[in-house]
């Protein structure tokens, strides 16, 4: 049976496209293009440009050991390296 984990370098993926998705969701009128303008200089946007999206992960991955919550498995060493390139890349 395949896995049906998602890798994690693509939660901020998922989470940038979900919003862009509510927006044009809240507006069908407008463009996606306009949609992303709109995410653009949201709270969101500003928390994954800053790095705070990154650091509040990592913070809340330290206080549960590296276990993640939803499969109870530790997060290899080498995901969390690339989770830290991912931020500095932001």
């Amino acid at each position: 049976m395949l896995s049906k984990e998602k890798p994690y370098v693509l939660y901020v993926a998922e989470l940038i496209y979900l919003k862009i998705y509510e927006i044009k969701k809240n507006n069908p009128d407008i463009s996606i293009n306009d949609s992303i303008e709109c995410f653009i200089g949201s709270k969101t946007y500003n928390e994954i440009s800053s790095g705070q999206f990154h650091d509040d992960w990592f913070k809340k991955l330290e206080i549960d050991r590296f276990i993640d919550e939803n499969t109870g498995k530790k997060i290899p060493d080498e995901t969390i390296r690339l989770l830290k390139i991912q931020k500095d890349m932001v």
